[in-house]
Parts: C-alpha cells; sequence; structure tokens
C-alpha cells in the first residue's frame, strides 16, 4: 500500500470537486491506514482527522444484517422466518406477499413495495406508527419480482432484532458490534453529536455554492441509516468484513452466515455507464451489501447517503483488501471518485480519471433533470385561474397511509400542512400549485393539485414529491365537502 498515493487521490478529489471534508480507512492485508483531509465546516479550521465522525446512512444496513446473522446463530431466528413470528402486527398489503414474505426478502429489497421515503423523512411519526403504514401502502411491483430499494423494511428488521434480542437495535449493535470491534467513537443518533465531539458539518450544493445544512435525525428508522461513524472505527468493520466471522480469537458471525450476508439475493439493473467503464456485467443485492463485477474483480459494498454526507465501503476478499470512503458533501459521484481511484491503486490496475468520467456522467444526469423542469415549466399554462374560490380548497384531505393534509388560508394565500412540513402554495395554472417544502435552509420542491368531483366540488388533493417519488392522492374529508 502506497499511502502518498492513497493521499494524492483524495486530495485530488477534494480539489475537482470542491468537498470540505473527507476521510479515507484502507485495509490490505495486515496493514490499515487511516487519513482525514479538510475541514469539517467550510469556512472554518477545524480539520477532519481519522476519529471525525460523518453520518453513513445506508451502511447501518449492514450493522442490521449483521445483528440478524448474530441471532441465528444462536437459533433465536431465520432469515426465512416469517417477520409476524417477530413482529405480531407487520402486515403488507399485498397478500401473497403479506403470507409469504420473510426477513430475507425485507433485507434484500425484493418485497415489490417503493419506498415512500416522504413517510419517514424529517417525520413526526414514530417507528411503530411507520410499521402500521407499511401494511396500508400498495405494491408497486409483484412480490419478488423486481429489485426495489426499502428503507422501511430494514425499520421493520430492526424491530425484529429487538423481538428476537429482547433488547433494543441500538443496545443491540453497541454491545455486540461496536464494542468487540472497539468502535468507540460511532454513535446511532445525531441526538449524541454533542457529547461524542469531533463532528463534521453536512453541506450540500445550492446554484453551484456549497453551504451548510441542518443535520437529518434518522432515529424512527435507525436500523436502516442511523449510523454516525468515522474512518478509524469503519476500519475495523472493513477488516472484520474480510475475515471469518471471527475477532480476536472470538467467532462474532458463523463463517457460513457471514458468507450469507456477501452472497447475492436479488439482480439489480446495470448502469450502463459502469457497465462501459468499469467492465460491470453482473450486480446483485445481498443482505445489507451489494455485489459486482469490476475490472475483472469482484466486489462486496454498499453506500450511504443523507442529507449533506455520502460514504461508500468496498471489500475485495479476493485480494484482502477494502476501503471506507466519507465525505461531508451530498455528492455521490465524488465519493465514488475516491472509492474507485484506491481500488485501482490496490488492485494494480490502469488508473483512470474518476473525477472527470464521473463528472461527466453526473452533469448528463443533471442536464437531463434541468431539461426535464424545463420542459415542466413550459407546460404552464399562461394566464389561468384557479377555478374555485381560494376558500374552497381549504380543508382537511386524509390517506390511509399519508395521514392528514391540511389545507388553510393565511392573508390570502392557500399554506399547506402535511407531517412535518408545512408551504405556502403559489399558483402554477387551474388547479394546481407549486411549493417550497420549508425544512431549515433547504427548500423541497413539490406540487399539489387539486381534484374537481362531478359537482365541481373540490374532492381530492394531489401531492407530487419529484425527490422522494411521491405521488399521492389525498381524500377531502367527508365533514369539509
Amino acid at each position: 500500500m502506497d499511502r502518498s498515493a492513497i493521499d494524492s487521490i483524495a486530495r485530488a478529489a477534494i480539489e475537482a470537486w470542491g468537498m470540505p471534508g473527507l476521510a479515507v480507512a484502507v485495509v490490505s492485508g495486515d496493514e490499515t491506514y487511516t487519513q482525514g483531509y479538510g475541514v469539517r465546516e467550510i469556512g472554518k479550521d477545524d480539520l477532519v482527522t481519522p476519529e471525525t465522525l460523518f453520518a453513513v446512512g445506508s451502511i447501518t444496513k449492514s450493522f442490521t444484517t449483521a445483528s440478524m446473522a448474530m441471532l441465528i446463530d444462536e437459533g433465536k431466528m431465520s432469515w426465512d422466518d416469517h417477520p409476524r413470528r417477530h413482529i405480531p402486527h407487520f402486515k403488507l398489503l399485498d397478500p401473497l406477499a403479506d403470507a409469504n414474505v420473510t426477513l430475507r426478502d425485507m433485507v434484500a429489497h425484493r418485497t415489490g413495495l417503493a419506498r415512500h421515503d416522504a413517510l419517514w423523512y424529517r417525520s413526526l411519526w414514530s417507528t411503530d406508527e411507520l410499521l402500521v403504514k407499511v401494511g396500508l401502502l400498495p405494491p408497486a411491483f409483484s412480490f419478488r419480482s423486481t429489485y426495489q430499494y426499502n428503507n422501511l423494511l430494514y425499520m421493520a428488521a430492526g424491530r425484529a432484532v429487538e423481538a428476537a434480542s429482547g433488547i433494543t437495535w441500538e443496545q443491540f449493535v453497541k454491545t455486540r458490534i461496536f464494542e468487540p470491534l472497539g468502535m468507540s467513537r460511532s454513535i446511532l443518533s445525531t441526538n449524541d453529536l454533542e457529547s461524542s465531539g469531533n463532528y463534521c458539518t453536512p453541506h450540500a450544493k445550492k446554484d453551484e455554492e456549497i453551504i451548510a445544512i441542518p443535520w437529518c435525525n434518522l432515529d424512527n428508522v435507525g436500523a436502516c441509516g442511523s449510523l454516525n461513524s468515522c474512518a478509524s472505527d469503519i476500519a475495523q468493520w472493513v477488516r472484520f468484513h474480510l475475515g471469518d466471522g471471527t475477532w480476536e480469537g472470538k467467532q462474532l458471525i458463523s463463517k457460513r452466515n457471514l458468507d450469507e450476508m456477501h452472497s447475492a439475493q436479488m439482480v439489480i439493473p446495470i448502469d450502463e455507464n459502469m457497465r462501459k467503464l468499469a467492465g460491470t456485467t453482473i450486480q446483485s443485492y445481498c443482505l445489507g451489501w451489494n455485489l459486482l463485477n469490476y475490472r475483472g474483480h469482484t466486489l462486496v459494498l454498499h453506500g450511504g447517503a443523507i442529507d449533506g454526507f455520502n460514504a461508500s465501503v468496498v471489500i475485495v476478499p479476493e485480494k484482502n483488501v477494502g476501503i471506507a470512503v466519507l465525505s461531508n458533501l451530498s455528492n455521490d459521484m465524488a465519493v465514488w471518485s475516491v472509492r474507485n481511484g484506491i481500488i485501482d491503486h490496490l488492485l494494480d490496475l490502469q488508473s483512470l480519471d474518476w473525477s472527470r468520467e464521473l463528472a461527466a456522467i453526473q452533469k448528463e444526469a443533471r442536464d437531463k433533470e434541468k431539461t426535464a423542469e424545463e420542459e415542466r415549466k413550459a407546460k404552464r399554462v399562461e394566464g389561468t385561474s384557479p377555478s374555485k374560490e381560494l376558500a374552497d380548497y381549504a380543508g382537511i384531505y386524509e390517506d390511509a397511509a399519508y395521514g392528514q393534509a391540511k389545507v388553510t388560508i393565511e392573508d390570502g394565500v392557500l399554506t399547506f400542512t402535511w407531517n412535518n412540513h408545512l408551504a405556502k402554495l403559489e399558483h402554477f395554472h387551474f388547479d394546481t400549485f407549486a411549493a417550497n417544502l420549508e425544512p431549515p435552509d433547504w427548500p423541497i420542491p413539490i406540487q399539489v393539485t387539486f381534484i374537481l368531483g362531478p359537482d365541481a366540488s373540490v374532492e381530492k388533493l394531489r401531492l407530487v414529491w419529484p425527490e422522494s417519488g411521491l405521488d399521492r392522492e389525498f381524500q377531502k374529508a367527508k365533514a369539509e365537502q
């Protein structure tokens, strides 16, 4: 391992992408290298170190499946248990899926249920309330037919861990994983950041300017993404997964179940850009991990993204090497450029200019998004007015899973409230209004369309939130009609 080469790759990526801070952990055989680069918050002098905490999002999922593997080794659970063995009130709306779903299906993203991230993102609803809502959601695809990434079902898997172990998911991860591996800096809630110290500020790009944004708390769906960790701790996690399930002479997970976590369970469609650049022809989801071929080698990996952060963990079992890359900037491709560059170095592959290649891919994707937004705006019919008086749109609208949305008039303007979100509605055309949901300093564009019934009264509200995939109709409450 050439540490100076790793430093060069990381620093070049910071320069190319404008990342405020970055940390890497590299494991090669018996050698481990961790390093921090850049700053914890833009415009300030606090440097990133190997002990600096970052949110690592969905890398948490591998900790949840590791917890399940430990309980399976103890005979308290099986990958193929029906979830109701552990969560009696668990339900899926699709009868076929409800009768046959297993824990394996849930953590391999193959139940047919779409993400519905808008239910938990910055939400007021608790884990118990969200579990009930899962049973009210129609499937997007038939059971076991299509890869459908789903955070809510990992939340449910965390509840299964609690039922089988008799302690909370957080306690299980801390005592059965963090403590044995010496991951002393890692925490499972943003509520513990201040007491832990040495943590990053999240950042995002807004109109090409990098700005600091608020942390996002994930306590209600913790088992899918609430881990905050650092390079020195994640290095231990990488070392563990390159082994046989033992740590300092103690078998934490059987080799059989460790291998099962890294084994293909559900086919994932291939990204054509990675097919071209990295020769990727096979990609599957495992159990808290992805599996794919990369330039002639097999990688086991997972990414993690939440507001203002991005991370990736990769192991190459055949070469006994692994890496973790942690960034405090919401930018997938920046992390991938560092990850791929270090992998190429460790595997003695001819280096590609990953920052250039991935920046071009990202620009193409953003240009498509921009074009789609311009096309949407171009379809706006100028000179139209709402078909009803504003007072007619006011009221309470209901959906079995998504709860209540409330529309009121304040100072002659319609105001929309749903869950933990608030927005003023600006007329777009006809009975459609545009809005920005307002988490602090980070507006999220949505669209609200009111739907009239046969008698021309307002019957429904259609909420479209493109970033989350939400497109949902709420029925106006009977008392309001």
